[in-house]
């Protein structure tokens, strides 16, 4: 191998304030950083899915359902986070032509299917608009 950028990191293994469930959707990548710290959440084990929640709420198949479950199981055994947070945004090409209440049904749904499997978490869903962050449920 060859060293082509330094950094410093800790080695340390650290506690997760949070498990985040995000869609990979870049366009809220910023916003949703600054909300998270504003929340008080600063390091947090970030599981990225076209849809966010969907596929806890309403996965295509009982893989993928079974997936994010396990991600988020592996962030509570690695990283031991007391809650997740589930957040769904606007225009998002996973719910294509959905009215954002449809995506914010999804978040609660998804919220219950997460806490069903996992109750000791406390479980947040949010909503990225183009204009802000807004609670769910």
């Amino acid at each position: 191998m060859e060293k082509i950028f330094h950094f410093d990191c800790a080695r340390e293994i650290y506690q997760a304030d949070a498990c985040v469930i995000s869609c990979f959707d870049a366009r809220f990548d910023l916003a949703t950083r600054e909300f998270l710290k504003r929340r008080g959440i600063m390091t947090f084990d970030h599981v990225k899915i076209p849809g966010s929640a969907k596929s806890l709420a309403v996965p295509e198949s009982d893989a993928d359902r079974d997936f994010v479950l396990r991600m988020v199981r592996t962030s509570i055994r690695l990283h031991g986070p007391m809650r997740a947070v589930l957040l769904g945004h606007n225009e998002c090409g996973a719910y294509p032509g959905c009215d954002p209440d449809q995506v914010a049904s999804d978040l609660v749904r998804a919220a219950g299917v997460l806490l069903a499997a996992e109750p000791s978490l406390a479980v947040e869903c949010y909503f990225a608009d183009f204009d802000g962050m807004y609670q769910v449920g």
